[in-house]
């Protein structure tokens, strides 16, 4: 739903907050971004302890609309590697794809753009492991073998399985808006088990060893 009267919005936000509290937004980044707009300009940034985002904020769209008023202020709970401050092989092939074929794609490059490559990445390795007939049950039973694939993108390996539940990304980034990019302000941590359904995945499914990708 489209933010109407930022100004208020960001206003009682703040307010709720108070002085010692975090404003969390979970917001797409055109929304996110006109509240943070209005939050400067009528000073409420510096008015609470800090400013987060859920994932979708990953973008370089936000940091550079942002600008450097908002360096080292906002910060994104990113699910993938923030491509403005890594460039390892994969991230240049993600990052290749996008320019050639999706200059049309909301948001640019972050971490939306990254699930579209992995989940294209991980649909086609699948399905080339069917032999016989693609139906029904032959690709259902390609997709829960996706088992240990791992991508500098993401913190730890990835798996589908057969299991209740699926939360296989339970392992995260922060990133920051630096004048102009999203910059990693905290390399890869896992996701907290207070959350039930995190403790619930990680019961079935185990928690897969997290590595910090390259910061090149």
């Amino acid at each position: 739903m489209p933010i109407n009267d930022a100004n208020s919005v960001a206003l009682d936000l703040v307010n709720k907050a108070g002085s010692g509290g975090w404003v969390v937004l979970n917001f797409t980044p055109p929304e996110a971004l006109v509240i943070l707009q209005a939050a400067q300009k009528l000073g409420l940034e510096d008015r609470v302890k800090g400013w987060g985002c859920s994932t979708p904020c990953n973008t370089d769209f936000l940091a550079k609309a942002l600008g450097p008023k908002w360096n080292h202020k906002l910060f994104v709970n990113a699910e993938l590697t923030s491509p403005d401050d890594h460039n390892g092989p994969e991230m240049q092939l993600y990052k290749n794809i996008l320019s050639q074929y999706g200059k049309n794609v909301a948001g640019g490059l972050g971490s939306f753009s990254e699930m579209g490559y992995l989940l294209g990445k991980f649909s086609v390795g699948a399905m080339q492991t069917v032999k016989g007939d693609y139906n029904i049950k032959s690709v259902n039973d390609a997709f829960k073998a996706i088992k240990d694939q791992k991508t500098e993108l993401l913190c730890q390996p990835w798996v589908y399985g057969d299991y209740p539940l699926h939360i296989p990304n339970n392992a995260d980034f922060t990133t920051t808006p630096d004048n102009g990019k999203m910059v990693t302000a905290q390399q890869c941590f896992n996701v907290s088990s207070d959350d039930p359904q995190i403790a619930q995945y990680r019961k079935a499914a185990g928690t897969a060893p997290s590595t910090n990708p390259p910061t090149s």
